[in-house]
């Protein structure tokens, strides 16, 4: 038996009802009218993965985060398939006291180690992921590091 499974129904034009297992409903539209693309979901998702593994790995190191954002941009190649040829993410993490060091360290470790999704994708994605850090309570600013992404710890 497989370990995940999904169902989608059509809905008409390019729209589907996607259903997991745990009978959660995706809206999904190649037309973008009532809901993400498939390619969007793909970033999403990736995003999704990388954050949660950001979040745990942050509290296991009893960092003071207090919210994450993660803000994701591709690029697809031309012409047909148009796969991800590379993606931009950007976190901002709020917290005071968060260290730049340990954010980096557990973002490296999202994308070189535990992100499944990330690891799903082609071998020749180019991945530029960055962060800035920000008090608890301040707006958003700053420029952002690059996190080199290096091989499994």
């Amino acid at each position: 038996m497989s370990e995940m499974t999904a169902k989608l129904v059509w809905q008409g034009g390019l729209r589907f009802t996607a259903t997991n297992a745990g009978v959660v409903e995706t809206a999904i539209d190649g037309d973008h009218q009532t809901g993400a693309s498939p390619m969007e979901l793909l970033l999403e998702a990736l995003g999704a993965c990388s954050a949660i593994d950001v979040v745990m790995i942050l509290e296991k190191m009893r960092e003071p985060l207090a919210r994450l954002e993660v803000s994701l941009d591709g690029d697809r190649h031309s012409p047909e398939p148009r796969y991800f040829t590379a993606v931009r993410a950007r976190f901002d993490a709020w917290g005071d006291g968060l260290k730049p060091d340990k954010v980096a360290r557990a973002i490296n470790l999202s994308f070189a180690k535990y992100c499944s999704v990330y690891h799903s994708l082609r071998p020749d994605l180019k991945l530029q992921p960055e962060f800035r850090l920000h008090a608890a309570g301040a707006a958003a600013s700053g420029e952002y590091q690059l996190v080199e992404v290096s091989a499994a710890e």
